[in-house]
């Protein structure tokens, strides 16, 4: 069960979005800069959808559209590790860590959601 106001959820996004926006701006002076420009903008467009989905359906609909997005990403080693994946997987993450799901509890919560188990988040105000 997941039980975060909105509002903090909402909170800690926008200080993960502003991280990667500071990772945008600071890959210039990588030894890669394409790479991480490309990452950062990933996780930052990430945020943004979770950000969009939480203020619209909730935080519940979010984490449900979180797990589905986050089953469906290639694994690392059949990827390439491209920036957008990586950059996509690590927004995921961070958003399921904020709620206090580490990687078992997630998988737990994954497979109760999968069979109709309901996930409640608590409304803020």
């Amino acid at each position: 069960m997941i039980q975060l106001p909105e509002a903090e959820v909402l909170r800690a996004l926008k200080k993960f979005k502003r991280l990667a926006k500071q990772d945008l701006l600071a890959s210039a002076h990588t030894s890669d800069p394409e790479f991480w420009q490309r990452q950062a903008e990933a996780r930052r467009a990430m945020y943004d959808r979770l950000m969009a989905l939480i203020e619209q359906e909730g935080v519940e609909a979010a984490y449900r559209s979180a797990i589905g997005e986050h089953a469906a990403l290639p694994l690392d080693h059949l990827s390439g590790s491209t920036p957008e994946v990586k950059g996509t997987r690590q927004a995921l993450e961070l958003f399921f860590t904020i709620l206090g799901l580490g990687p078992d509890a997630r998988d737990d919560m994954a497979v109760r959601d999968r069979a109709g188990d309901e996930v409640t988040t608590e409304a803020s105000s």
